[in-house]
């Protein structure tokens, strides 16, 4: 059986496109619930990380640490949100 694709050590770039369209809609219905998260201001090297994982260029181990932080962050899922509608 064939593990699961956050658990894959090199996702392939459809696996990748289809997590980030996942988690653009999940965040798109989730939008109006994020307002009582934490909005602690974003470093420069997590802003870059949000943009990289957006890219597909994170490797697992480095979405999977990242993925918290932005569901953690108001303003971190602001910033997934507008970069994900600027690669539309």
């Amino acid at each position: 059986m064939r593990p699961s694709p956050m658990h894959e050590t090199n996702s392939p770039p459809s696996t990748m496109n289809n997590e980030i369209a996942i988690l653009s809609q999940f965040l798109e219905i989730l939008g109006p619930e994020v307002s009582g998260h934490s909005s602690t201001p974003l470093s420069d090297d997590q802003i870059e990380k949000i943009h990289l994982f957006v890219a597909g260029k994170l490797g697992v181990a480095e979405r999977e640490a990242l993925l918290p932080s932005i569901l953690e962050n108001e303003r971190a899922l602001h910033e997934l949100v507008e970069t994900l509608q600027a690669q539309s």
